[in-house]
């Protein structure tokens, strides 16, 4: 019987570190600066973001968060670095399984530390990119010592939302093929109905009745939990915390239900 996911896990710890290095490495392999692009890209998008949305805004032009005033750029970028540790991750454990078939035909392989590869892997970018962003947010004048205390805690309030999706995506992606296709989609969808490059607000004004979805919406609650670290300087707010936290649980244990039912069938099915 194979062992819960959490002990295989913790058993092998050591291989999953060593499954991400492999992949930064494998990402960047024949490049003249490596794994360095890893700096480099982060670097090229909060450039092009900041200077496109900084001409581009009315001189003046910011957004209030909890009282705190802020430009549209530092509004706009901790919501798109977060975004696109959510994209990859997510892309990047659907297909953990399947594109390790001749690892999974092994008895002896360890299959649950692959989703949560694909998370450690894109989360290196991420906190690359993010860290950039503090220096210029510090050099902008906008730095509070809040964050320093926030901003990890929102941080794995994320990593925990994405532990079960990725699971779940996993194991249906052995099953459905068509998996990593409707999650391209559905990515497409959810980027433009969470509050990102946008207020909230201004879409409550003029569809009143979206405001339910926003509240339904855990990955619009994040958002917000990351505008009140780095604006605001401030805890995310309490109800953001408990339901993020819910539906990561509910998450987590339908998640982990399917892959510990599929990888019963793994070795046949890829």
């Amino acid at each position: 019987m194979s062992a819960p996911i959490e002990r295989e896990v913790a058993r092998n710890r050591h291989l999953m570190a060593a499954f991400v290095s492999r992949e930064m490495r494998t990402r960047y392999a024949g490049s003249t600066f490596g794994a360095f692009w890893s700096v480099i890209h982060p670097l090229i998008m909060l450039f092009l973001y900041i200077m496109v949305f900084s001409t581009l805004m009315p001189r003046g032009a910011s957004v209030s968060v909890r009282d705190h005033v802020a430009t549209y750029a530092i509004f706009l970028c901790p919501a798109i670095l977060a975004w696109n540790w959510f994209n990859e991750s997510l892309a990047g454990a659907c297909g953990s399984v399947t594109n390790n078939a001749s690892l999974i035909r092994k008895v002896a392989f360890p299959a649950s530390i692959l989703p949560l590869t694909g998370i450690l892997s894109a989360a290196i970018p991420f906190l690359v990119a993010m860290v950039l962003f503090m220096v210029f947010v510090v050099f902008r004048g906008a730095f509070g010592f809040g964050t320093l205390i926030w901003l990890p805690f929102v941080c794995m309030m994320q990593l925990g939302l994405m532990v079960g999706l990725a699971y779940a995506l996993a194991a249906l992606n052995v099953a459905i093929r068509d998996t990593s296709q409707f999650l391209v989609a559905g990515l497409q969808f959810l980027f433009w109905g969470t509050p990102i490059v946008y207020q909230q607000e201004q879409i409550t004004r003029v569809f009143p009745a979206a405001r339910w979805w926003f509240e339904i919406n855990p990955v619009a609650h994040l958002m917000g939990a990351y505008r009140d670290a780095i604006i605001a300087h401030r805890h995310p707010q309490l109800e953001s915390v408990l339901y993020v936290g819910l539906v990561s649980i509910i998450f987590y244990h339908a998640g982990r239900t399917l892959f510990m039912r599929g990888r019963r069938v793994f070795a046949d099915e890829v």
